[in-house]
């Protein structure tokens, strides 16, 4: 077999890994950043962080993976599903408003 053809095939196949384990890293992360750092938090971490940001009567549910938090702000309720791995918000796509 060609040295060359086999460098080629070789360096192609190393380049697909490369960009697919890449792709992979990227599409894990989820929403925005809440807590800084793209590691696991702690409950009273996210507590600290809405108190911080002005939230009262805060409320903490742990769901599997999410901390589930509502409160208020400035009169208005919230709520946010914070993702335990990752100090991110996750992405709701539940539209519960229509």
């Amino acid at each position: 077999m060609d040295r060359r053809f086999l460098i080629g095939v070789l360096l192609g196949g190393a380049t697909v890994l490369a960009v697919t384990g890449t792709v992979i890293a990227v599409a894990g992360t989820s929403g925005p950043v809440f807590i800084a750092g793209d590691k696991p938090v702690t409950e009273e971490q996210v507590r600290a962080k809405l108190q911080a940001d002005g939230y009262a009567d805060i409320r903490i549910v742990r769901e599997g993976r999410y901390f589930e938090a509502s409160g208020a702000k400035d009169g208005k309720a919230a709520r946010l599903r914070v993702d335990s791995q990752t100090g991110r918000l996750a992405d709701d796509d539940d539209d519960d408003d229509d």
